[in-house]
């Protein structure tokens, strides 16, 4: 996990380690050179832009086309994410239906003894008690948090 504490703003802009700034480079650098390039050929070469039919396209078709772009890719990713967090949840569901059950078979075993017995109640409130904490130690450990929790 990335450590995002920093005394000042712009280290952490800045911090390249788990940073999109490097994958988004890849497709940014080329785009602007391409673009800066079409710009300069059109400067070079008058009427470049009509013998290609590149000033067919206006404002409001680029604008078109970077909507379209735009929304494909937030509808996916939100699409994406939404799936992660629900099967996260359902595996966390999972988890604590497993815990429940293998308390609840402790339990059960415990049956055919005498329910007067101090003994076997103090084995009942000590099994939940221990499942309870594995349960929280489980979730302490998934939760990504270093560090001692305080109480």
């Amino acid at each position: 996990m990335i450590d995002y504490r920093e005394a000042w703003l712009l280290p952490l802009v800045f911090k390249l380690q788990g940073s999109v700034y490097a994958r988004c480079a890849i497709f940014a650098v080329p785009s602007s050179l391409l673009t800066i390039i079409l710009v300069m050929t059109e400067a070079w070469v008058p009427g470049y832009r009509e013998e290609t039919m590149l000033a067919a396209l206006d404002s409001s078709a680029i604008w078109a086309m970077l909507t379209a772009v735009l929304i494909f890719m937030v509808s996916f990713r939100t699409r994406q994410g939404y799936s992660r967090f629900w099967e996260g949840t359902g595996l966390l569901h999972q988890m604590k239906g497993e815990w429940f059950d293998t308390v609840s078979n402790c339990v059960t075993f415990t049956i055919s003894a005498k329910d007067s017995n101090p003994d076997v109640m103090k084995f009942r409130h000590t099994i939940v008690r221990l499942m309870s904490l594995c349960h929280g130690c489980a979730l302490e450990e998934i939760s990504g948090i270093e560090g001692r929790m305080e109480t």
